[in-house]
Parts: C-alpha cells; sequence; structure tokens
C-alpha cells in the first residue's frame, strides 16, 4: 500500500477521532464553568473533577458516532434502527451509573457541622481536594445527560449523513449532465462527419469523369483529411490554428474541382491560434459558403476567415463574395444541417456565452459571425446551458 492510499484510508478515522476529542472538551468546559462560578473551587480543580465526570464518554463518543453512521435513521429501517440506538443508550446510562457508583465508595461526601450558637448546620468539606458540593448535584443527573448526549450525538451524525447524501446526489447529477451533454455533443459532431463526407465523395464522382487526375489527386487529399479529424474526434475543443489548418485541407480539396473559382483568405493574428475553438466549428460554414455562395456563381469566388479578440471574447467571420441569401434577411432562409448543427453545439458548449448569427455581406454574398468565452483551457460542457437557451 503506498503512503497516499494508507493516508487516504487514514484521514477519515484521524478526523473522527479528532471531532470526538473536540466534542469532550466542549462537554468537561461546558460542566466546568457552572462549578467554578458557584462552588469556591478553583478552575483547575473543576476542571479536573468535570473531566473525571465525562471520563467514560471519552470511549462513548467514538463508539455512539461509529453505531450512528451504521445504523442511520432512514426510511427503509427507521424503526429497527431506532430501537437499536434505545438498547445502546440503555446500556450506556447503565454503563455509566454503575461506574460511578463504584467510584461514589471512594469519593467523600460534604459533612454538615453545627453552626456557633446552635444556629443552622454548614456544609463544610472533608479535606482539600474532595469534589465541590455542585458536582454532586449534577451526579444525580447523571443519566439524563447520558441521554441527552447521546442523542444530540446521534442527531449531529445524522446531520452528517444527510449532508453528505446531498452532496453526493449533487456530484453523480453533476456526472450525469455532464456525461449526457459530452454524448450530445459527440452525436452533433457525428452528424458533420456524413455530411462533410457525402459532399466531398459527391464532388468527387463530378471530377472523376471530367479530370481522373483531379479526382485521384483529390482522394488522396480526403484520405488525409479524414484521417486528421479522427486524431481529434474525442477532443469537443481544439486550437484555431488546428481548425485553420482542417480548413486549408478542405478547401485545397474543393480547389481540384473549382480552380481558379475558388480563393480563401485568412486573417488571423498568431497570437489568436492558441484559442480554444469547438473542433470543425468552421468546416460546416466554409462548406455552406461553397455551395451555396460560390458554386452558384459564375466568376471567381472568395472565402474569408477572420479572427479579433474583444476584451475575453473572441469572434469568428466568415464571409464569402456569393450570391447571398435567397430570402430578405436571415429570418427567412431554412437553416440545413451544417447551421443548425453549429448553433447547438456553440449553445451546448458555451450556453448564453456565445451568439451566433448571419446575414447578407457587404457589398455581396453572406456573413456568418461567432462570438464565444477566448479560452485557452478547456470548457466542461453543461446540459444546463441548453435548458436556459430552450
Amino acid at each position: 500500500m503506498n503512503p497516499a492510499s494508507l493516508k487516504r484510508q487514514t484521514a477519515p478515522w484521524v478526523v473522527m477521532a479528532a471531532a470526538a476529542l473536540g466534542l469532550w472538551g466542549a462537554l468537561v468546559m461546558l460542566f466546568a464553568v457552572p462549578l467554578a462560578l458557584t462552588d469556591p473551587a478553583s478552575w483547575l480543580q473543576a476542571v479536573g473533577f468535570a473531566a473525571s465526570f465525562w471520563s467514560l464518554w471519552l470511549v462513548f463518543l467514538p463508539a455512539v458516532a461509529w453505531l450512528a453512521f451504521c445504523l442511520p435513521i432512514e426510511r427503509r429501517r427507521a424503526l429497527r434502527n431506532l430501537g437499536l440506538h434505545c438498547l445502546a443508550c440503555l446500556l450506556v446510562v447503565a454503563t455509566s451509573r454503575a461506574t460511578f457508583r463504584a467510584a461514589a465508595s471512594f469519593s467523600p461526601r460534604p459533612q454538615r457541622s453545627e453552626a456557633p450558637g446552635g444556629g443552622a448546620p454548614a456544609v463544610t468539606r472533608e479535606r482539600v481536594g474532595s469534589p465541590p458540593l455542585a458536582f454532586h448535584s449534577f451526579r444525580g443527573l447523571r443519566a439524563a445527560l447520558d441521554v441527552l448526549v447521546y442523542w444530540s450525538l446521534v442527531g449531529v451524525c445524522q446531520a452528517i449523513l444527510l449532508f453528505r447524501s446531498s452532496q453526493e446526489r449533487e456530484r453523480r447529477a453533476a456526472e450525469l449532465e455532464a456525461k449526457l451533454s459530452s454524448a450530445k455533443l459527440q452525436a452533433l459532431r457525428m452528424q458533420i462527419n456524413p455530411h462533410f463526407l457525402f459532399n466531398a465523395l459527391n464532388s468527387i464522382a463530378v471530377l472523376i469523369y471530367v479530370n481522373p487526375r483531379a479526382a485521384d489527386e483529390m482522394l488522396g487529399d480526403l484520405c488525409l483529411l479524414l484521417r486528421r479529424s479522427l486524431d481529434s474526434m474525442e477532443e469537443q475543443e481544439i486550437t484555431l490554428g488546428q481548425e485553420l489548418s482542417f480548413i486549408t485541407g478542405y478547401v485545397s480539396i474543393e480547389q481540384r474541382r473549382f480552380g481558379d473559382r475558388l480563393r480563401l483568405e485568412v486573417g488571423v493574428p498568431g497570437e489568436l491560434e492558441e484559442a480554444l475553438v469547438p473542433a470543425l466549428i468552421l468546416q460546416p460554414l466554409v462548406e455552406n459558403a461553397i455551395r451555396h455562395g460560390i458554386e452558384p456563381r459564375r466568376g471567381p469566388g472568395l472565402i474569408s476567415i477572420e479572427a479579433r479578440r474583444e476584451d475575453q471574447r473572441l469572434r469568428l467571420v466568415v464571409r464569402d463574395n456569393g450570391r447571398g441569401l435567397p430570402g430578405p434577411d436571415a429570418g427567412s432562409v431554412r437553416r440545413g444541417v451544417g447551421l443548425a448543427n453549429t448553433e447547438a453545439r456553440l449553445q451546448a458548449l458555451y450556453g448564453p456565452e456565445q451568439s451566433f448569427s448571419f446575414g447578407k455581406g457587404e457589398p455581396e454574398g453572406c456573413r456568418l459571425e461567432i462570438s464565444l468565452p477566448f479560452r485557452r483551457h478547456p470548457v466542461t460542457p453543461s446540459l444546463a446551458a441548453d435548458e436556459a437557451g430552450s
């Protein structure tokens, strides 16, 4: 067993022992204060007699705490566990009573002496170091005090168990939420790959009869691109530099078919390439620009990708000089798989901290914009974000 594992196993017992010792000290001081205030005994004597009064609870405290944790008062076994606690409480009271009866024979009683002049008898001590007078009064309440301490300790342990149970439920709910969100993100990403692969293979099928050599090279480039996509399949976020490298490879495949009709411009400062973005977040936008903007256009087509940082936010913009939106505004355009998928993934990853919009470009074409938090460390997805946005 390694030291770290041993430390984890012994830590709860050390904490329990320290807590029991602290509770015992609190009982001693709580008992010593009235002894010192109501009797001409010194504080040292009062603490000593209080410690002797509660000495048995040095054993009882950890034992009762252990029993309370082993026999929680829960709905399924409430009656049985309550009955066992009552038996244990009676055992504590009987043991305490028997012990103090045995000790009482060695403890001197206060003596009464006649007051001078025949007055009322005065209570005196037999010798120095005998118990304070209030000590004998508390001894008469011994059983009641034992019962009170026992059930108070059981109540504290029960509260700790309820708190732990609540924390465990919250932890499991958070883990389940993260797993569900991760599965949802993975499913959304899996929608992109077949969609992208279908369109790429369709382009190759069109080109294979026109330019077989270009189609063969395009197929090789597609294999390399798919390998790169599979390498990052388990990652929900990658650096902007990796995403741009993937986009460059994708556009080079499409350029085999479009030739000089398709050109890509990237305006991203070097310091922003380390920023994290969702994997394959730009690919559907670029593909959408090619299919619906550049392909119907007769002249040369241009797609530009820009990135800039605004305080703690990263803004990504994809523009094209294609035919633009078919409707009067973005609201009238039906979102396909690519755009709908992009919106859903952004919502799942960043919730209300993201925004996605598209509209007519200036002076022509279409403009798509993504705004998300600027981060260099991964973010944990949460389904709460989906609920907030729904």
